[in-house]
């Protein structure tokens, strides 16, 4: 333990420079917010900047915010099950933390999708032997360098040690101390590449960056991700937990799922005027200028995203075509309600 503790700091040590030197870069890649500051710049002064916490969710799990996101350490009688890892540079502290919380290795880690900040502690973990699981087009994303649409950043190539070693396509069911994790992917989202991980029986489910809380998300075309997708992704995540279930968003507070069914009902009013407004002919510009979002901003736009970012996302999804899913008929309260092994019994 000891040996892999050291020659993971001495890693972090030699790769840290260069990995800032690439953020730097990245820097002045990403989309303006509509004012100074870009979308990139707040997010990363963010992640660079607060402080860790860690909250006790159950029984021998954890969940580790201001690292980039939200990681989840799941405890077994041995060992430790990490999902996402958060930015590069601060791997050193995320991994000093969940030890000290857990005392225990860290053997496995769960990447919910490709993005920086949940899988740039990858090299650092994977130097130490650990197994890194994900969605296969995950593995595909960090093999070479990929870039996202009007957040802009781009990251890649990640080294071999950084890449998953085991890959699933739709689902996937694993076990760690006492819990059944059940990875699910339902299409196109965040991405399409997106794993939901639902937790029993301490009915807790893990969805990425399809719910950030309460900030509009980040919808990456270039990465299969959609409007219509990321609704449908949000119905099925409903339909299969109850009101008692821990919502632990990509970015933000744990939520519940009252705040997870609002979230939704502002995806849907935004999407059904911004389609009205695509149906009428409208270009980008204008329709980002009618403000579909203005009765939300309040609430949802405080985050990495404006009003009109978020609008021009939706209005790109939209024209492009590339929604895999329709939102689910009928309103998201009408959705089946259940939890815990129920909930799980079809991902077995």
């Amino acid at each position: 333990m000891a040996f892999i503790q050291e020659n993971r700091w001495n890693f972090a040590q030699i790769i840290a420079p260069l990995l800032l030197a690439a953020w730097g870069t990245v820097y002045g890649a990403f989309a303006q917010t509509g004012s100074n500051e870009t979308v990139g710049q707040k997010a990363i002064k963010q992640f660079e900047t607060t402080p860790l916490q860690v909250v006790n969710l159950d029984d021998h799990i954890f969940l580790f915010s201001g690292d980039g996101e939200n990681i989840v350490a799941v405890v077994g009688q041995g060992d430790t099950l990490l999902i996402d890892s958060g930015i590069a540079t601060r791997s050193t502290e995320l991994s000093e933390a969940i030890y000290k919380a857990t005392a225990r290795p860290v053997t496995r880690l769960i990447n919910t999708h490709w993005h920086l900040d949940h899988t740039g502690g990858n090299p650092y973990f994977g130097s130490g032997g650990v197994t890194i699981i994900a969605q296969e087009n995950v593995k595909k994303n960090l093999t070479s360098v990929q870039s996202v649409s009007f957040v802009g950043f781009r990251d890649g190539h990640y080294p071999e040690m950084a890449l998953p070693t085991q890959t699933y396509s739709s689902s996937l069911t694993l076990h760690q101390g006492s819990q059944q994790l059940s990875l699910v992917n339902y299409g196109s989202a965040h991405t399409d590449r997106d794993s939901i991980i639902y937790l029993d029986p301490a009915n807790i489910v893990l969805v990425g960056d399809i719910f950030s809380n309460p900030f509009y998300p980040v919808i990456d075309l270039g990465s299969g991700g959609s409007i219509d997708g990321l609704i449908h992704s949000v119905d099925e995540v409903l339909a299969h937990t109850n009101e008692q279930t821990k919502v632990i968003p990509g970015h933000g507070p744990f939520a519940t799922r009252a705040d997870l069914r609002a979230y939704r009902e502002m995806l849907a009013h935004v999407r059904e005027r911004v389609q009205e407004l695509v149906a009428a002919g409208r270009t980008m510009n204008q329709t980002a200028a009618a403000a579909p979002t203005s009765e939300f901003d309040a609430k949802w736009g405080n985050g990495y995203l404006s009003g009109n970012v978020f609008t021009e996302m939706v209005y790109s999804s939209l024209k492009k075509g590339n929604d895999g899913m329709q939102p689910s008929s009928g309103s998201a309260n009408s959705l089946p309600r259940s939890g815990g092994t129920a909930a799980l019994s079809q991902f077995e």
